[in-house]
């Protein structure tokens, strides 16, 4: 009888035990939202806000951890000029190395260790969260076409082939629709087949416009560096057309996806040709120059030429302002070629100072530098955010990392945040 009656005890405590969890109430357990339960023990996502938060910008900041490994982080960020940007206790820390891009409302992070893309949105509570993400074989280029639909062109590593990706990604999906494979261009050396490497690209009406440069894959070493190349496609079949050609100067772009095309407000495009030595070439046979591709054209305007090399100055990236300016990043000459004498890569070091930031006048094909910004260090897919007359960009003395902005009528600068890191990889617009 006892041991019936212990037995019942137990039977009964679990039951009553059973009853309370099943019972705890669900509803909306965030204080800030207008429908919020005190009462609420379990939060079932039914949380209504009276306004979305905005927030200002989103960066992508290389940071330091503990061991000196670089560690990427995409943050919100309400303040770019005062203080400092740190990613310490907040930020969605992605998985390795990253490009970064953003297309639509999306925010992309391109990661190298894990060949993952990962797509985020800020929320209502003006957090970024993941939306979506798939493996890709290979993104080196990534470009808008529309406000649905961004350009990622995989390049063949190491040799071994020569078809690039011509990959198209809907943004609301976050997936990849169509993926078609080409060389690019078929060029040869002394009889070797070279690779096409992908620098840039441009939807203009019906036709795709993809910049390239040739290269040996396998030992990375570059024969022809006296033509411009631009193979054009229909789109959105992407069929191969033609290549394009301009022997004044020579690749336009290089590697890392570097900005260097520019789409003025009438839809004129403007190509720059670095003609520089330590952005991974092994020969410079053509000056840094400027080419001009009219809107709904497919050559180059013979009639436009704009030879950067003779203001003492190297182009290497830019991005457009307006009323025919640009925020460029630029190194001169001898600064090239004695840094490129000691590493064929250097301006991709962004602790080695190298580059000065300069304002390019494309309409009067002059080159100011912009006295307020320290000599920097080079970046890959180097980020410019424009803001009005404004651009911000991310300056690293070989010291300390911090943002600026550049105002381009003037040609001057402004010192802003401090970064908590060596960098950011990318700076865009939020939800304000």
């Amino acid at each position: 009888m006892k041991t019936n009656l212990t037995l019942g005890l137990i039977i009964g405590a679990g039951v009553l035990a059973t009853t309370f969890t099943s019972c705890k109430k669900k509803g909306c357990t965030d204080e800030a939202a207008v429908n919020y339960d005190s009462e609420a023990k379990k939060d079932d996502e039914s949380c209504i806000y009276e306004e979305d938060v905005k927030v200002n910008y989103v960066m992508s900041l290389r940071s330091l951890d503990a061991s000196e490994e670089s560690a990427d982080y995409y943050l919100t960020v309400d303040d770019l000029m005062t203080g400092e940007i740190s990613a310490v206790g907040k930020g969605e820390e992605l998985v390795g190395w990253n490009y970064n891009g953003h297309f639509g409302d999306t925010y992309f992070a391109f990661g190298y260790d894990l060949n993952e893309c990962v797509g985020y949105k800020i929320n209502n509570q003006g957090q970024l969260v993941q939306e979506g993400k798939f493996v890709f074989e290979r993104f080196d280029v990534m470009n808008e076409i529309d406000d649905n639909h961004f350009l990622a062109i995989g390049a063949p590593w190491g040799g071994g082939s020569f078809d690039c990706q011509l990959q198209v990604v809907n943004v609301q999906d976050i997936a990849i629709h169509k993926n078609v494979k080409h060389p690019i261009y078929e060029y040869f050396h002394d009889g070797a087949q070279l690779n096409a490497w992908p620098t840039s690209s441009y939807v203009d009406g019906n036709k795709l416009f993809v910049s390239f440069y040739p290269l040996n894959g396998e030992t990375w070493a570059t024969p022809n560096t006296d033509t411009a190349y631009i193979s054009v496609y229909s789109y959105p079949n992407l069929e191969y057309i033609e290549t394009i050609k301009d022997d004044r100067t020579g690749p336009i772009g290089y590697y890392g996806g570097q900005p260097c095309i520019l789409e003025t407000e009438n839809g004129d495009h403007y190509t720059l040709s670095s003609g520089a030595m330590a952005v991974g070439f092994t020969q410079a046979t053509k000056p840094s120059a400027i080419l001009k591709i009219s809107a709904g054209s497919a050559d180059f305007d013979d009639d436009y030429f704009f030879n950067v090399e003779e203001t003492g100055y190297r182009v290497t990236s830019a991005t457009y302002v307006g009323d025919g300016l640009a925020v460029a990043n630029v190194i001169a000459i001898a600064t090239d070629e004695s840094a490129a004498g000691v590493n064929q890569w250097a301006l991709f070091s962004e602790v080695t100072p190298l580059l000065n930031t300069a304002i390019i006048d494309l309409n009067a094909q002059s080159l100011t530098i912009v006295n307020d910004v320290p000599v920097h260090g080079g970046q890959y897919s180097t980020p410019f955010l424009v803001d009005g007359d404004d651009v911000y960009i991310s300056v690293n003395d070989g010291t300390d990392a911090y943002v600026y902005k550049v105002n381009a009528p003037s040609a001057t600068a402004t010192r802003g945040a401090k970064l908590i890191g060596s960098q950011f990889q990318g700076l865009y617009v939020g939800n304000k």
